[in-house]
């Protein structure tokens, strides 16, 4: 590494990317930045970086900026900040990414190397200026980088006196024009001055710290240097070590040591200590029961604190108060709905996650803190809407139901839901799904009651349907309901899939319906979803591809010889070629296109037969925060496809908007439409399965083509049609032509 490569961008608000298919797309992610990893302190505005992007709060505690991937960074995975002499921003990400933000004319430089590298551990650690050069404490050692041309000097500072080549760096700090770098298996440190530090044997070495030798933070105060580990705090003074002097800080866990002004903090499990400069010996606590990492200030000495989990801690006009942009609650998202208002919802899949909504730009928290009513856990798995009744299902706390303000959670003790064999209050649902009778259906994980399928009747009552020999002792997991109301069940120990029909009797068992499909019948290991499409197909996502069975009606009329599914395969060129993919997750949306969620490739968006791959979104060829996609939802109110990972939320719009039921405006875009574009023109507020025309002025038909069946239709190449200036009419009507609906554009040619 003997030169870096430097990008230099100005700031810019929102990303597209532009699809051959359709018009530019809009992305936003959406991520939880309460996890705060590092500060820098600008002025009169403090720089948070944290597990989800990059905040900006003003000294009375007003929230100026934020910056993820889509608007600025290169990971949202942030780890550590520095603000350097020329008032730019350092920031240092998980994945290797450096992003210099020049905090005066608002602008980014890059530096890839690390992150393209084949070092196997590439975290951005720490930083520390010296001079004219920036010391990057990294997963593998350090880098030193010129701060006015950000060029690497010198080879990497691989190994660090006798420790292990490549040993990870955790935190850095110079006195005296000595660097000491923190490390998972002590301190080492060397003269920058008069060293030659890519020599092992410049470095002196410590690692005498009791029970444990990593290194957690390390700090320089007083003419000393302070090195804190999971077990221990010892100091540097004068050239030699020695233990704290005070038992509360030398013997605890020692999470950051902030110098601030004349004092030391020290962040300690889920308190704050302090000493002053002179006394170190005599140390008070200042805060307790929440976790803090680092501690700084603005020019007055008031601390500022950075939360864990909660945002930053920050003195105001109103006193102390916790501060952190609107977002979820955690950037876990496990399982996606959207409800009828066009709001999103998502269960976090987390023990301390609850579920989530996002209205608007609004994001609301539903936790037992928050609203008691949801249950007694937090740890929901999977969440359901229908129009404006949502159900979020908690794996123990049992299913709550929501409907406007109404909220309730239905568990063993308060309904006929079931326990679990070893605690009968602990109740697992972990599918459902709303039958062609607005019914909600359940499955139960695991039972204590021979019941794992239940239906909900209303005014808190369920219907469990007992168990037949196929699945007595199954683990039921993900459902869909098709349009004869037959439920089609993933299934665990064993695998395969369950289908089940009460045959239009609830209440009669006798006359019950059911069948199964093992992994034998896919051939393949592992089932992981299944949706109904809007053709009325079952559709099965595996770890192999996906299979299809077109007649699942068959399989009820006779459960013994049922369809058997037929794997998905793409058209490339003039051949099928199977679909291989471990597919996670699928969903249909408006247009019945299908998104495929997938372990480690992102998502594939397909045609409605699945025959045709219309885009793949990866995190190489687009701002998707992962390509372990754990949900997908697309909402037929907004057009707007949602991703859920373990990295937070991503959205992009599509064209798969619900269709009106009546013509009312037609409006083209772009208006006046300028050839030669670089997008085609984009028809909107079709009612479903539109057919239009493009007309000009005497008459004459210059296209004519059907809509996808949603609300919004595209002229396709109409970028490249060589048409003359002037106005033209779009007439959209309906097979029959009961309904016409009729827009108009201008052409300019440029």
């Amino acid at each position: 590494m003997k030169k870096l490569k430097i990008l230099f961008i100005s700031i810019f608000c929102v990303l597209s990317y532009s699809q051959s298919y359709s018009q530019a797309r809009v992305w936003e992610n959406f991520t939880d930045m309460k996890e705060i990893t590092s500060m820098s302190v600008s002025e009169n505005t403090v720089f948070c970086g944290s597990k989800g992007g990059v905040f900006v709060v003003s000294n009375n505690g007003v929230i100026l900026e934020k910056f993820t991937n889509i608007n600025g960074l290169l990971s949202n995975d942030i780890l550590s900040l520095y603000l350097d002499s020329q008032k730019r921003l350092w920031i240092g990400a998980s994945d290797g990414s450096i992003v210099i933000y020049d905090v005066n004319n608002k602008s980014f430089k890059y530096i890839y190397d690390i992150k393209n590298s084949t070092e196997s551990d590439k975290s951005i650690n720490s930083f520390q200026q010296f001079n004219n050069f920036m010391f990057v404490g990294t997963g593998y050692g350090i880098q030193k980088i010129s701060i006015n041309n950000f060029s690497f000097v010198d080879a990497p500072y691989y190994q660090l006196g006798n420790y292990a080549p490549r040993t990870r760096v955790t935190s850095l700090t110079i006195l005296n024009n000595v660097l000491f770098a923190g490390t998972i298996s002590g301190v080492g440190f060397a003269n920058v001055v008069t060293s030659n530090l890519n020599s092992p044997s410049s470095w002196t070495n410590f690692n005498s710290f009791g029970q444990s030798n990593i290194v957690n933070t390390i700090a320089t105060f007083d003419n000393k240097v302070f090195a804190g580990t999971i077990s221990n705090c010892m100091y540097y003074e004068n050239g030699n070590w020695s233990i704290y002097p005070n038992p509360i800080i030398y013997n605890n866990n020692i999470r950051n040591i902030s110098p601030v002004q004349s004092r030391i903090y020290f962040s300690v499990n889920n308190a704050v200590y302090f000493a002053n400069q002179g006394s170190i010996d005599n140390v008070s606590l200042y805060l307790e029961n929440v976790q803090i990492g680092k501690v700084t200030s603005f020019g007055d000495g008031n601390p500022i604190l950075a939360s864990l989990s909660q945002g930053l801690f920050i003195n105001t006009s109103q006193g102390y108060q916790f501060v952190a942009p609107n977002g979820p609650a955690k950037n876990s998202f496990d399982w996606l709905a959207a409800d009828g208002s066009g709001n999103l919802w998502a269960a976090g899949g987390d023990n301390n996650a609850g579920f989530y909504k996002l209205s608007g730009v609004t994001w609301t928290n539903y936790n037992i803190s928050t609203y008691p009513n949801i249950g007694n856990s937090n740890f929901f798995r999977k969440i359901y809407a229908n129009e404006d009744v949502i159900w979020a299902l908690g794996f123990g706390g049992g299913p709550t139901r929501l409907e406007g303000e109404t909220i309730r959670n239905y568990n063993p003790s308060n309904s006929s839901l079931p326990g679990f064999p070893a605690n009968p209050n602990f109740c697992t649902p972990f599918g459902g799904g709303f039958d062609n009778q607005g019914r909600f259906w359940l499955s139960i994980y695991t039972s204590n009651n021979s019941s794992n399928i239940y239906c909900y009747t209303g005014n808190g009552e369920f219907v469990g349907i007992p168990n037949s020999s196929i699945i007595n002792s199954c683990n039921l997991e993900a459902m869909a309901i098709d349009n004869n109301n037959t439920k089609w069940i993933v299934t665990n120990t064993p695998e395969g899939v369950y289908f089940f029909n009460e045959n239009g009797t609830l209440n009669n068992f006798s006359d019950d319906i059911f069948g199964f499909y093992t992994t034998g019948d896919f051939g393949i290991q592992d089932i992981n979803d299944v949706i109904v499409d809007k053709n009325g197909e079952v559709w099965i996502a595996t770890n192999n591809g996906v299979f299809i069975i077109s007649n699942p009606l068959a399989a009820i009329q006779n459960p013994i010889n049922k369809p058997a599914p037929v794997k998905l395969g793409i058209i490339e060129g003039n051949l099928r070629v199977p679909f291989t993919q471990n597919c996670r997750i699928i969903k249909n949306d408006i247009l019945n296109e299908k998104w495929i969620g997938t372990e480690g490739n992102g998502v594939f968006h397909l045609s409605s037969d699945g025959s045709t791959l219309i885009e793949q979104f990866n995190t190489t060829n687009s701002p998707i925060l992962d390509n372990k996609i754990n949900s997908i939802v697309v909402s037929q109110e907004t057009g707007i496809a949602y991703f859920g990972t373990l990295k937070g939320l991503s959205s992009v719009t599509t064209n798969a908007i619900e269709p009106v039921a009546e013509f009312d405006e037609i409006i083209c875009s772009p208006n006046p439409f300028l050839l030669p574009a670089g997008v085609d023109m984009k028809i909107d507020g079709l009612i479903e399965n539109s057919r239009l025309k493009i007309i000009n002025l005497t008459g004459q038909v210059i296209a004519e083509f059907d809509s996808p069946g949603g609300r919004i239709a595209t002229w396709q190449n109409s970028r490249n049609l060589n048409l003359p200036s002037g106005v033209y009419i779009v007439v959209a009507f309906n097979k029959n032509g009961s309904k016409v609906g009729k827009g108009k554009f201008a052409v300019v040619k440029k």
